[in-house]
């Protein structure tokens, strides 16, 4: 079992207002494990980055405790926390007229001071840090002159070179397109690897739950905690999707639309992956779907599969309309239902 790092007791974060009124998220009680990756999910509002602040002293609880090695926040010194916890906020990095490699230098001040010169040590870390996010070709580069993606990783340099065991982090992958989404992820699962605690809050569920370790999933009575197939095979997640018309959908894997109409679509034959992207496209044009070949269904599509070419055939007879793109059979069926 690995080793408890942080342990949340009855936390209440959030804000008052007045001595009569406040903001506030359920009491939380949870724990982060030794080289776990966390992901916190939850709708707009209901305290994601209150609570990452609230662990990162950046806003003091309004109940409860939390301690990290055995010991409760509060007592360690703003130094010592510096070099226990770093934290990286939401918005891009921005420090007009600071190369990259400068920004990152800002990392070692805990160990050093800010009137106190780096060692060679010092700056060999934070050579070391900006190479593992492949940012040593913009080390000269200032910080304003780089894209979101690149500031991105270079908050991440920041985290690595300020070498602490827990690493917070606010909605890594806003603002990134899908490739960079990716690789900040695989960067702060390397630095899971290497034993240490990183919890981040999102709101891009299939990045995170492609590839954390457990789902901090705040809900609006509470929070419930799992790995992300915990999360989805108890049906939990669909907590999150109330009073929307999306849901998640178990069988395919897929978050799907409700639709108000329900027709029936059976898909046979063709390769499993062939058949879960035909059932996707035909979820997502109001269907159920059917892979058992009911008889009583509205519409039957065989899947035909000769030399790698694969067809789609709209009927059960070999001579019914057949389709090279699931796009034309899309196409086909939608212009068959307008015609009823």
């Amino acid at each position: 079992m690995s080793r408890i790092v942080i342990d949340i007791k009855g936390l209440v974060s959030g804000y008052r207002n007045g001595k009569n009124s406040a903001f506030f998220y359920p009491a939380f009680n949870s724990v982060a494990l030794a080289g776990e990756l966390i992901a916190i999910v939850g709708r707009n509002g209901v305290g994601k980055s209150t609570l990452l602040r609230t662990l990162a002293q950046l806003q003091p609880p309004l109940e409860g405790t939390v301690s990290i090695n055995g010991s409760d926040i509060s007592n360690y010194t703003t130094a010592e926390y510096a070099r226990l916890v770093s934290f990286i906020p939401s918005e891009p990095a921005h420090a007009s007229h600071t190369s990259v490699y400068e920004f990152v230098c800002m990392a070692r001040y805990p160990y050093r001071g800010w009137f106190e010169s780096l060692s060679n040590e010092d700056h060999h870390i934070v050579s070391r840090a900006i190479d593992s996010v492949g940012m040593m070709k913009f080390r000269s580069r200032y910080i304003d002159n780089l894209s979101d993606g690149e500031r991105q990783r270079v908050m991440i340099a920041f985290a690595i070179a300020q070498d602490t065991p827990i690493i917070l982090m606010d909605e890594p992958t806003a603002f990134l397109d899908l490739p960079n989404k990716f690789e900040v992820m695989r960067l702060l699962r390397e630095q899971a690897m290497l034993g240490k605690t990183v919890i981040i809050s999102t709101h891009d569920l299939q990045t995170a739950f492609g590839l954390v370790d457990t789902i901090w999933l705040m809900l609006a009575n509470g929070l419930k905690v799992g790995a992300p197939e915990d999360i989805m095979l108890t049906g939990t997640l669909n907590s999150l999707m109330e009073n929307t018309p999306v849901y998640f959908d178990l069988k395919s894997g897929q978050f799907v639309y409700r639709h108000h109409t329900k027709r029936l679509a059976s898909v046979v034959g063709g390769a499993l992956y062939v058949k879960k992207w035909t059932s996707h496209a035909l979820r997502r044009m109001g269907f159920d779907v059917d892979l058992s070949g009911d008889p009583n269904a509205e519409v039957y599509v065989q899947i035909q599969e000769t030399e790698g070419k694969v067809q789609w055939i709209a009927g059960k007879g070999d001579r019914n309309p057949t389709f090279d793109s699931i796009r034309n059979l899309c196409l086909y069926l939608r212009g068959e239902l307008k015609g009823l």
